[in-house]
This record gives structure tokens, C-alpha cells and sequence, in this order.
């Protein structure tokens, strides 16, 4: 076996992270007053991720990204809103949002943990993350879980990696890492020395410089790798 160790992401990678952010946005828009459309979903979208992508490039804190993405967002509209209060509204959303897994997931993992050891490396907070794991059965099937908050460091950061190696039986030369992002699970797995799997369920285009070393449409398509 190449593999004995697999690292999983969560969010868009085990389950649908779009589905449940689509829900809580509505829920949080109609609360505000904004129009619950696809276009103020998207612009939400895209605010959001910009300040995620400064927390991983460690221009933000994550209270700093949790606060002021919706500070920014409502501002668009000519609201001033307390930013921590939107925030509790939204993540409660998402953690109570029933859980869309990608096809063939649970059975893949299943697979997965009876070929080899199986944890979950997510970037997020605990308390919303917790909650939504504790939607599924996984776990009954996975190791442990690994979570930035918890960790105090994320991907793609090494020290995050560290951190996880630092407290599972693992060789890094035997451990495959799978996730949808390429500048946090692609890029995390190269800085820290481990084989990389592209999960591109949604068929992007990689227009970064970042080079997976596998890529894979559907998630039971790795049992060819192991």
C-alpha cells in the first residue's frame, strides 16, 4: 500500500460547504433586511472569501476575519452592523444547516478506514465545525480531528502540519493529504513534505502555480491511489 495515513479536509471536500453557506446567507440576509438574491449571495461570496484568503496569508486574525467580513459586506448596502452579532447569526446557520455530502462519500471513507488511518485537517472555527461533524457518523470511522482554531495555526501553514504529526503514529513519506483548495490543502501538504490529492469535484481550472500531484473528479477515485 502507497498510503497509510490520509489527511481529509471537510468543507467542500466530505461535505458541500456551498450548500450550507447558501442557506445561512439567507437566513442572515432576510434577518437585515437585504434581498435574499444569487447576486447578493455571490458578493457575500466574494467578500468572504477575500478575508478568509488574508487569514491565511496572516494579514487578519480569525476574529478580525469572523467580525469585520460582515462590517464590509452590509456596508455595501449602507448598513452599519455589529459585526460579532452577524457572525454568531451566520455560523449558527451553518452549523445547524443539514449536511449535503458529495456522491460516494461516506462509502469512500469507509474504504479509506479499513485500508489505512483516516483524520480530518479543517480550517475553521471548533465550535461550528464540531457541530457540524456531529451531524455525521464519521466519527465512528476517522481518527481524529484537527481543527485551526484548536491547533492555533492553519493550513497551509507547516507549523499546522506539525502540529498533527507531532500527535498522530504517522510517516509523512506514507501520508496523502485530500482537499478542494489549492492554496490551503495543495499548498499545506507540499510545506509540509507529504503527497498532495486535488479533490475538483467542480471542475476548476488551476490558474495558480500551485501542482497537486494527484487530481480527481469524484472522491471513490482514490482508491486507485492507495
Amino acid at each position: 500500500m502507497t498510503y497509510d495515513t490520509i489527511l481529509l479536509d471537510f468543507d467542500d471536500t466530505i461535505v458541500d460547504f456551498h450548500d450550507a453557506e447558501d442557506q445561512a446567507f439567507y437566513h442572515l440576509a432576510e434577518l437585515y433586511g437585504i434581498d435574499p438574491t444569487i447576486e447578493n449571495l455571490n458578493l457575500f461570496k466574494k467578500v468572504n472569501q477575500a478575508h478568509w484568503e488574508a487569514f491565511q496569508e496572516n494579514k487578519l486574525t480569525k476574529e478580525e476575519v469572523l467580525s469585520e467580513r460582515f462590517v464590509n459586506y452590509f456596508n455595501r448596502f449602507g448598513q452599519t452592523v455589529n459585526g460579532g452579532e452577524a457572525d454568531i447569526i451566520f455560523r449558527d446557520g451553518l452549523a445547524t444547516a443539514p449536511v449535503k455530502y458529495f456522491p460516494n462519500t461516506l462509502e469512500t471513507i469507509q474504504y479509506l478506514a479499513q485500508n489505512a488511518k483516516v483524520y480530518i485537517v479543517t480550517n475553521g472555527v471548533e465550535d461550528t465545525q464540531l457541530r457540524r461533524l456531529a451531524q455525521t457518523p464519521l466519527k465512528e470511522t476517522i481518527h481524529e480531528i484537527f481543527i485551526s482554531e484548536v491547533t492555533g495555526y492553519q493550513k497551509p501553514m507547516p507549523e499546522f502540519f506539525d502540529y498533527v504529526f507531532d500527535r498522530i503514529d504517522a510517516k509523512r513519506e506514507k501520508t496523502l493529504i485530500i482537499g478542494d483548495s489549492l492554496t490551503s490543502d495543495i499548498q499545506g501538504g507540499i510545506n509540509a513534505g507529504i503527497d498532495t490529492c486535488w479533490f475538483n469535484f467542480r471542475n476548476k481550472k488551476n490558474e495558480t502555480t500551485i501542482p497537486p500531484k494527484f487530481e480527481i473528479k469524484q472522491l471513490n477515485e482514490v482508491k486507485d491511489l492507495l
